[in-house]
């Protein structure tokens, strides 16, 4: 779906200029309408002046004195704040000049109304990464650091996010994090468009961390008494652990690869895939700092999604730590509903329990990907011998 109404949050900072010029990109790209929005706090400033009236001089403290400083006090903050805002917005629209641009000034608590303002059909909202309340911190935080206002705004909006850090245009180098999930083959349609208005190389990654596993036994080991060892039977579930799981692992998220390169040349396009190894999101951003991308890709939330969830902490902290601009896709196009045959099923109750659901997601995904509408036994075989997703038997009749 391409990006028809844009919110472009404005601030007059430096990352909020850059926000606008990636924002005029994507709308020229799309012909999109760019909403630009700049929220003032006028009753803030009111309830600090009463809160300060106690301590003003004596003189001040007269009631009708006092009367006439509020009066004039609420003329000047009100009507100069929005007169502040205004000259925010026209500077925006300057910038923005041959497209489609409205303005808005909004009054009250920042994030809250950027919030609320994204949710009014808007497809995309473009903030930079931090705002005014950092710009004097230059120096003294880290160049990935993001102002409160964005990580607010990323964490309750519900349309795609992008969180601006540089002026870059989106087209050029981009990374896309595919992890399996319905939600990460939307980040990579939303990538897969992006790069079609001129990009000159997009790269899927997926990411499966196997150094867990040997951290995790090693701190067991310290624990367990000899006995409690025995009973474990350690030495075996360690060696399963290091030399199955992380191989049935590395050919699952490799399915998810070649998945992606099927979305693609489903589109007529050609990607670059990559598997990383690590912890996915501190592997996703330093693949963008080798790169140098323009642009990382990745959805709101991943195969871990809970119902409770508000961002998933792949994405978080992709943003958190990526050099450059991020895109978080919001929405789960997953493509069709699938529904799985009594043989099927079958062929799954042969993976162990604890991996069921990822290997059942990873044989959804490759139906997907392929457009079926039916998950058979022979979607499964083929899953396990075209994508080496780790179902048990290895011949090619469905059956096994």
């Amino acid at each position: 779906m391409p990006y028809r109404k844009i919110l472009l949050c404005v601030d007059n900072s430096p990352h909020s200029n850059l926000a606008v010029e990636q924002a005029g990109v994507i709308a020229t790209a799309f012909k999109s309408t760019v909403v630009a929005a700049h929220v003032y706090a006028a009753r803030l400033h009111d309830r600090r002046f009463v809160d300060l009236e106690p301590g003003l001089p004596s003189e001040y403290r007269d009631p009708k004195r006092l009367e006439a400083s509020r009066h004039t006090h609420d003329s000047l903050i009100g009507e100069g704040l929005r007169m502040i805002s205004d000259s925010y917005l026209q500077a925006a629209r300057a910038r923005l000049d041959g497209l489609t641009v409205e303005s808005k000034n909004i009054e009250g608590k920042n994030y809250l109304q950027l919030v609320a303002e994204s949710r009014r059909g808007y497809d995309l909202t473009v903030l930079g990464a931090r705002g005014l309340g950092l710009s004097s911190m230059i120096g003294r935080c880290s160049e990935e650091a993001l102002g409160s206002v964005c990580e607010r705004v990323l964490r309750s909006s519900r349309v795609d996010t992008l969180v601006v850090r540089d002026s870059r245009p989106p087209g050029g180098k981009i990374v896309v994090g595919v992890d399996g999930s319905p939600e990460s083959y939307g980040a990579l349609r939303k990538a897969l468009r992006l790069a079609a208005t001129g990009g000159e190389q997009l790269e899927a990654v997926s990411c499966f961390d196997p150094h867990f596993h040997p951290v995790a036994f090693k701190s067991i080991a310290g624990v367990l008494s000899p006995e409690q060892a025995g009973a474990f039977r350690f030495d075996e579930q360690e060696q399963l652990h290091d030399h199955i799981i992380n191989h049935g692992l590395e050919n699952l998220y490799t399915s998810y690869l070649d998945n992606a390169r099927t979305v693609a040349r489903g589109r007529g396009q050609e990607i670059e895939t990559r598997l990383l190894t690590g912890k996915p999101a501190y592997a996703i951003a330093e693949r963008a700092r080798q790169l140098d991308s323009n642009l990382v890709v990745v959805g709101r939330f991943g195969l871990h999604r809970t119902d409770d969830l508000d961002i998933g902490s792949t994405a978080e902290t992709v943003v958190r730590n990526s050099p450059g601009n991020v895109l978080v896709v919001n929405d789960e196009t997953g493509g069709l509903d699938l529904r799985w045959t009594i043989e099927a099923k079958a062929r799954l109750t042969k993976v162990p329990e604890f991996m069921r659901p990822m290997v059942g997601r990873a044989i959804e995904s490759y139906a997907k990907a392929h457009n079926l509408r039916k998950v058979t036994a022979e979607v499964v075989n083929d899953a396990k011998l075209s994508h080496g997703v780790p179902v048990p038997g290895h011949s090619r009749e469905p059956g096994s």
